[in-house]
Parts: structure tokens; sequence; C-alpha cells
């Protein structure tokens, strides 16, 4: 018995700390920055620096500043120090460090995968919007949102 015990003690002690409380309402509150606006911010700011070394290679003025023009946003949101969890993952609309070499070197790759990224994203994008509700990222989303349906009709 004792030896059980002493077991279960061992393994309690190995796992990580407790899961932190449940939100409490005044952090998602339909007007306040909570974990679901964190959490797309991060996600947001990861995946346009991805796609700023990805537009670059374009002629594109037009991506190039609005990539520059949401991550400013995207930074002014920030409650705390941004920290890029999402570093070398392969998620919908994030150009890979692979891809963008491969872009560097084919026209035709490159087209496909800014293509990608402007597809990808405003999927997120839409979803996103479902989501937030804090009316400062409410508002980035839909600027992103814009940008991705006008530099799609751009082609």
């Amino acid at each position: 018995m004792t030896a059980l015990l002493l077991v279960g003690l061992l393994a309690a002690c190995q796992q990580g700390p407790p899961p932190p409380p449940p939100p409490s309402p005044a952090t998602t509150s339909q007007t306040g920055y909570g974990p679901t606006e964190r959490a797309f911010v991060e996600l947001a700011i990861s995946t346009g620096e991805q796609a700023v070394k990805l537009v670059g290679l374009t002629g594109r003025d037009d991506l190039k500043r609005n990539r520059a023009t949401e991550l400013t946003e995207l930074r002014k949101l920030l409650d705390a120090p941004y920290a890029d969890n999402h570093a070398g993952h392969d998620m919908p609309g994030m150009p890979t460090d692979a891809e963008i070499a491969l872009a560097a070197t084919s026209e035709e790759a490159r087209d496909q995968f800014v293509r990608a990224h402007l597809t990808e994203s405003l999927e997120v994008l839409r979803s996103a919007k479902q989501a937030i509700t804090h009316p400062p990222t409410a508002a980035v989303v839909e600027l992103m949102e814009r940008h991705r349906t006008e530099e799609l009709a751009a082609g």
C-alpha cells in the first residue's frame, strides 16, 4: 500500500503545473481582449512575418504595403511581449521557409505560394471573424479580410 502511495505521489510530482483557472468574465466579455484575440494576434503576426518574406519576392507593392500595415496594427493589439510560438509551423496561410526558398527560384512556385497564402489566410480570417469579440481586434480582422479579397481580385 505504501509503495502504491509513493508511486502515485511521484507521478503527481512529475506532472506539469495545474491548468490555469477558466478566464474570468471580464477577460472574455463581448468587448474584452481575451485569449481568443491573443491567440489570433500571435498567429497572424507569425503568418504575416513569413508572408513578408514571400511577397518580398514579388513586384507587387500592394502585397508588401498591406502586410506591413497589418503587422503594425497587430502589434498594437498585443497586451504582452510577443513570442513567436508558431515559428517553423506549417499552417494554413503561413508560407514555410521551404516554400519561400522555392519561390525565390521559380516564378510559377512563387505565384502558387502567394495565391495559397491569400486564399488560405482569407479562410482563417473568416473563421476568426466569427470568434473575435474585441472591437479593435475585429477591426484588424476586417482590414486583413479586405486586403486579401482585393489582392486576390488583382490577381
